[in-house]
């Protein structure tokens, strides 16, 4: 089962974050979904999750991930990504900066019945923001 969980998550980071086709989510989220996200940032839902992702592409439209690794056991993957893109948008209340963001995150991603039931969301936010207040 791990293996097929980590085809999932392969797939819905190379959709859904690299080409912004969000058919993914209601395909392979569960229904009562949840994230936790960054400053407790939180979706409910698989909706709440695309509307936060939506957001993520509006600040950053060229947004593009690249997962290092992934680990998993029982239900549980963790998940290291390299995300690159240009700040274009209102990301985090800091404005439009035009600053080349790269970035590196992980993700702990926990499948109930071969679907994705909840995520906890980190990324290197030092590191964006001085990126952002050097452009």
């Amino acid at each position: 089962m791990i293996e097929r969980h980590k085809e999932i998550a392969k797939y819905i980071s190379q959709k859904v974050v690299n080409e912004k086709n969000y058919s993914p989510i209601e395909e392979h989220f569960a229904d009562n979904y949840v994230y936790h996200g960054l400053g407790g940032m939180t979706a409910q839902t698989p909706k709440g999750f695309m509307e936060a992702i939506k957001g993520f592409h509006l600040a950053i439209p060229d947004l593009q991930s690249e997962i290092i690794d992934i680990v998993g056991e029982g239900d549980l993957l963790v998940l290291r990504f390299n995300f690159k893109g240009t700040h274009n948008g209102e990301f985090l209340g800091f404005p439009a900066s035009g600053a080349k963001l790269k970035f590196e995150g992980i993700i702990m991603r926990r499948f109930v019945n071969g679907k994705v039931a909840e995520d906890w969301d980190y990324f290197d936010f030092p590191t964006v923001v001085s990126q952002i207040q050097s452009a």
